[in-house]
């Protein structure tokens, strides 16, 4: 306001006539108003730039500190660099189309004679989105059918996968299972929505071979594998969780419910083969046996031991192909978890477990 009233000022003292000088002033008031408006434009910007800047000097230290800690991490990893090395620095942004599924398979035996039963999940179908930063990675899925209102499960997959150590973590609550209970007098559909389950598994690796073998280069891509190389490995798994049958008019059956717990330990192998023009294969078993277990089958109220007859197994294998392209690469892996328990004469459980996932992504 001062700098518009000072300019009006020498503008009266340059034109002391009376029109003359309204006009002159009128004129220099809308010019006046332009200098004003740019320079507090100027103002602005100069404000803005300032922000700016002290935003950047903010995300630079954040990085800066990011990356001392992730150089510490890199230098205590010690690693044959003939065979492999540490992804080049940068951001890494993926987009992954994932699929999971899972299959029951019960046998056993009561008063009215033996039975079979096959149990399927609705398939889940999500789409996710990451970034990833020398091995540090942040994602958001999303599931289009459970928007829609038209899948009631639930799913959590959290995986760790590193050179020396790694680990599964699956969360799964289900309910949307259907199949059909074959006994002596026929095959009966089962609805859906009489079983639910609700289920944890974890599944863990120690690898002997880390110096040479990367996991990580085949899932999440933070180390490349530069030669091809194979490992032994020791692994361990706990499924623990509960599956609940409801009572069903059609299959005559009571209201049952089974708690499990069990813990599997065994000794498996990985290789990664390194082919021509930047393609990656991955291949891995890793079989346990079940060694603890404490599992309760509750029928009507009435809780006994789960049978249980030695060998019981958990089997892990997993599936990866990638192939990069300069700064973009792409590719699938896949993890399957299946285990077998409990009394063949008696009742025996089953289950495969599987997830799949395509992706591509580019590293900026």
């Amino acid at each position: 306001m001062s700098l518009t009233l000072m300019l009006s000022l020498l503008t009266a003292l340059c034109d002391p006539a009376g029109g003359g000088a309204q006009g002159g002033a009128w004129t220099t008031a809308g010019d006046t108003a332009v200098v004003t408006m740019n320079a507090n434009d100027t103002i602005r910007q100069a404000a803005g730039s300032d922000v700016e800047r002290g935003a950047g000097r903010r995300v630079w230290r954040v990085r800066q500190h990011m990356d001392s800690v992730l150089d510490r991490r890199d230098s205590q990893a010690r690693h044959d660099t003939a065979y492999m090395a540490r992804a080049p620095k940068g951001l890494r942004l993926r987009v992954s189309f994932n699929g999971s599924g899972s299959v029951f398979n019960v046998e056993g035996s009561n008063a009215s004679g033996d039975y079979t039963s096959t149990l399927e999940a609705q398939n889940k179908y999500t789409v996710s989105f990451s970034a990833s930063y020398r091995g540090v990675t942040a994602g958001l899925a999303v599931n289009p059918a459970k928007l829609a209102g038209k899948n009631k499960d639930y799913e959590l997959n959290i995986n760790a996968y590193g050179n020396r150590l790694g680990a599964d973590v699956i969360f799964q609550s289900a309910n949307t299972f259907s199949g059909s209970v074959t006994t002596d007098a026929g095959t009966v559909e089962m609805p859906t929505g009489l079983v639910r389950l609700n289920l944890l598994t974890v599944n863990a690796y120690y690898v002997f071979s880390g110096r040479r073998f990367s996991y990580p280069a085949a899932f999440s891509q933070s180390w490349m594998q530069k030669k091809s190389c194979g490992s032994w490995m020791l692994g361990t798994s706990v499924i623990a969780g509960n599956i609940r049958v409801s009572h069903s008019e059609a299959l005559g059956n009571p209201v049952q419910r089974l708690s499990l717990a069990y813990l599997g330990l065994g000794v498996g192998y990985a290789y990664n083969f390194v082919l021509r023009k930047g393609w990656l294969l991955h291949l891995s078993t890793l079989p346990e046996l079940v060694v603890a277990t404490r599992s309760r089958i509750t029928i009507d109220g009435e809780r006994a031991k789960m049978p249980y007859r030695f060998p019981n197994a958990i089997v892990v294998g997993r599936i990866a192909a990638m192939k990069h392209f300069g700064r973009y690469f792409a590719g699938f892996n896949t993890v399957v978890n299946a285990f077998s328990i409990g009394d063949n004469e008696l009742f025996r459980l089953g289950n495969v477990k599987w997830r799949a996932r395509f992706f591509v992504g580019v590293r900026i």
